[in-house]
């Protein structure tokens, strides 16, 4: 067992793939970290949950049990991809909620930098009588 948490959105390519481009990115997609001693990042101890969008066109969480560290995770693949390829970027956003009500943040890409901001919800906690889930209800 462990904590889960659950990514929404989108990061995009800031330039469209070539071939050998997303060839080399397909190496590093769903692949464990703790594998790849050459990464260098010996923190990170999980996958890389991610995969490509239908269009190819970018990024998203590929819905793995058990995602950790998604910031290091996408500063890993920016880091090994722009090795090889200077020119390699992202952009966008994704949305984080963990199993507890108040654990919601944002990955977000600012100037080719990966930053994270915590998430505040607006409305009134409720409990489910049956099941004791917790929920925010917005008015």
């Amino acid at each position: 067992m462990g904590y889960h948490t659950d990514f929404k959105g989108t990061l995009k390519f800031t330039h469209p793939l070539t071939v050998e481009q997303k060839t080399y990115l397909e190496t590093i997609l769903g692949e464990w970290c703790l594998e790849h001693p050459e990464w260098n990042v010996p923190q990170l101890r999980y996958g890389v949950d991610l995969e490509l969008l239908d269009d190819e066109s970018g990024l998203q969480w590929n819905g793995g049990e058990k995602t950790y560290d998604m910031d290091q995770i996408v500063m890993l693949v920016i880091r090994l991809l722009q090795q090889k390829y200077p020119e390699f970027g992202l952009t966008g956003k994704l949305l984080a909620q963990g199993e507890d009500i108040d654990d919601r943040w944002q990955l977000y890409i600012e100037n080719g930098e990966v930053k994270t901001r915590e998430l505040s919800i607006e409305g009134k906690e409720i409990e489910c009588p049956h099941c004791h889930q917790k929920f925010v209800y917005a008015s």
